[in-house]
C-alpha cells in the first residue's frame, strides 16, 4: 500500500518537472538583409537546404512583416532560420553588430562597410562572398519601334520623364508612354541604383505584374516599360540593347549570365571569418546544383554553366570573329580582384569569387560525358587604363594566358588563347568600374 502511494506520487512529480522543464532551446541560423533576397529567394533556397540536410517538419511562418522563420527538426532537435528583411545596409550592420551570421546584399559593401566590419576578414574572398543569384531588368519596347539601342543617359531621360517624344531618340514623332509594374520593387532598385542616379520616375501606366505590362507595351507602338530578366517578351514587344559607355548589348541569356549587359547585379550573401558550420553550410548550398535549382524557382537567374545556341558574331576584330565562328560562348566572364574606389577589398585569389567558383564549375562542366575530350578558346580584354594599345594588348594577352593555364591544371583542354586588347567594351572610362567589367576573360567551347 506505500509502495503504490510512493510510485503514485513519484509518477506525479515527474509529470510536473516535465511539464515545467522549458522546452528545448533551437539553434538559429539568423539572415539579415536586402529584401530583394529576403522575399523569395533565401526562403527558397533554406527550404531545400533543410529537407536536403534531412531536416523534417518544416513550417514557415511570419511573426511580423520583415521576419520569416523557416522552423524545422532532425533527430529530435530543432532549428530555425530567421530571414529578417530590410536592405544590403542594416544587414551588413547586423553581420558586424553580430546580430546575423549572413547578410544579404544586392551589392558589394563600400569603403566606410568595408571599414566598420575589419573585424569580418577579408570579404572579397570565396570563403566568405558567395554569389548567389543574378538579378537584371530588361527595357521593352513595342516591335514596330525601331529603336534598337539605348545608353543610360538616354535611359535616365526617358524613366524621370524628360524626354517625352520618341523623336529626340531617333524614332518617329510619339508621345512616350511609360509602363512599370508596381510590385517590382527589385527591379525599380536596381534602376534607381545603375540608371536613376537619384532622378524620380516619370509618370507612369502601372501594371500588377510584367505580364500586364508587357501586354500594354504590346498593344501601344510608343510604350516602353521595365520587365524582370527571365520574362517572356511575346509577340508584340522586345527588348532594346544597353549601352554604358562601350558596347551596346543585349539581355540575352549569356550576356546576363556573363554580367556583361550593363542593367544586371550580384546578389550576394556574405559571411565572417568564423562563420558557423550551419551558416556555411547554408552559403555554399545555395550556389551548388540544389540551391541553384532553388534559385530558379524563386524567379531569379541561377548562375549555372549552361551554354546557349551558337551563333553568328558581327562585333568586334576579324580575328575575334573568325576564331569563334565555330564555337560556342560559355555563359560567364571570368574577372579579377583590383585594389582602388569601388571595389570591397583584394581576396587571397587574383581572381574575384565568382570567377574561383566558375573555374570549378568549368572543370565539372568538362567532366560530363558529352564534353570529354572537347576543348576551348580562351579570349582575354583590357580596359584603356592600360595605357597605350599596346600595353592594352600585352594585359589581355597576360589574363588569357593566366586563365589558359589554370584551365588546363584542372585537366581542360585549351586549344588557343589570345588577347584583344580594349575591343569590345563593356563599359566607358566614367564608370568607377571600368576596369573591372573591361577587363574580363571569355570561354568558348569547341
Amino acid at each position: 500500500m506505500v509502495r503504490a502511494a510512493v510510485s503514485s506520487l513519484l509518477f506525479w512529480f515527474v509529470l510536473l518537472f516535465a511539464a515545467a522543464a522549458p522546452a528545448q532551446e533551437a539553434e538559429r541560423v539568423r539572415i539579415s538583409g536586402s529584401n530583394t533576397l529576403a522575399r523569395a529567394l533565401v526562403p527558397t533556397v533554406a527550404q531545400a537546404w533543410l529537407r536536403d540536410i534531412g531536416y523534417r517538419d518544416i513550417q514557415v511562418r511570419k511573426p511580423r512583416a520583415a521576419l520569416t522563420e523557416i522552423h524545422a527538426t532532425r533527430d529530435g532537435q530543432p532549428l530555425v532560420v530567421e530571414i529578417a528583411a530590410s536592405d544590403s545596409a542594416l544587414g551588413f550592420a547586423d553581420l558586424v553588430e553580430g546580430r546575423a551570421q549572413i547578410a544579404m546584399m544586392a551589392r558589394r559593401p563600400n569603403a566606410a562597410e568595408i571599414d566598420a566590419g575589419w573585424q569580418l576578414g577579408d570579404l572579397a574572398s570565396q570563403d566568405q562572398e558567395f554569389v548567389v543569384a543574378l538579378d537584371g531588368v530588361a527595357v521593352v519596347v513595342n516591335r514596330a519601334n525601331p529603336i534598337a539601342r539605348l545608353d543610360l543617359e538616354q535611359l535616365r531621360a526617358l524613366f524621370s520623364g524628360r524626354s517625352r517624344d520618341w523623336r529626340e531618340l531617333g524614332a518617329a514623332a510619339g508621345e512616350v508612354h511609360l509602363h512599370l509594374d508596381a510590385n517590382a520593387g527589385a527591379v525599380r532598385d536596381l534602376m534607381n541604383d545603375k540608371v536613376m542616379r537619384g532622378a524620380a520616375f516619370g509618370e507612369a501606366q502601372m501594371h500588377s505584374d510584367a505580364r500586364a505590362l508587357i501586354a500594354a507595351v504590346a498593344a501601344d507602338p510608343f510604350a516602353v516599360g521595365l520587365v524582370p530578366i527571365g520574362e517572356s517578351y511575346g509577340q508584340g514587344a522586345r527588348p532594346v540593347a544597353v549601352s554604358d559607355g562601350g558596347r551596346a548589348i543585349a539581355p540575352t541569356r549569356a550576356d546576363v549570365l556573363s554580367e556583361d549587359y550593363p542593367l544586371s547585379r550580384r546578389l550576394y550573401l556574405y559571411g565572417g571569418q568564423m562563420m558557423g558550420a550551419l551558416s556555411r553550410s547554408f552559403a555554399l548550398y545555395s550556389m551548388g546544383r540544389g540551391g541553384q535549382r532553388a534559385v530558379a524557382r524563386a524567379g531569379h537567374v541561377a548562375v549555372t554553366l549552361v551554354p546557349g545556341r551558337e551563333r553568328a558574331l558581327t562585333l568586334g576584330p576579324l580575328e575575334y570573329r573568325q576564331m569563334v565562328e565555330r564555337a560556342v560562348r560559355l555563359p560567364l566572364s571570368l574577372r579579377f580582384n583590383f585594389a582602388g574606389s569601388g571595389e570591397a577589398a583584394v581576396a587571397a585569389s587574383v581572381y574575384d569569387s565568382r570567377a574561383v567558383r566558375d573555374l570549378d564549375r568549368l572543370r565539372s562542366f568538362m567532366r560530363l560525358p558529352p564534353n570529354r575530350g572537347r576543348s576551348v578558346l580562351v579570349v582575354g580584354f583590357a580596359d584603356a587604363s592600360a595605357g597605350s594599345p599596346m600595353a592594352s594588348m600585352m594585359m589581355s594577352n597576360d589574363r588569357a594566358d593566366l586563365v589558359a593555364q589554370e584551365l588546363v591544371s584542372r585537366g581542360i583542354k585549351v586549344q588557343v588563347a589570345r588577347g584583344m586588347g580594349t575591343a569590345l567594351a563593356v563599359a566607358g572610362a566614367r564608370d568607377p568600374l571600368a576596369r573591372y567589367r573591361n577587363e574580363r576573360v571569355e570561354v568558348w567551347l569547341l
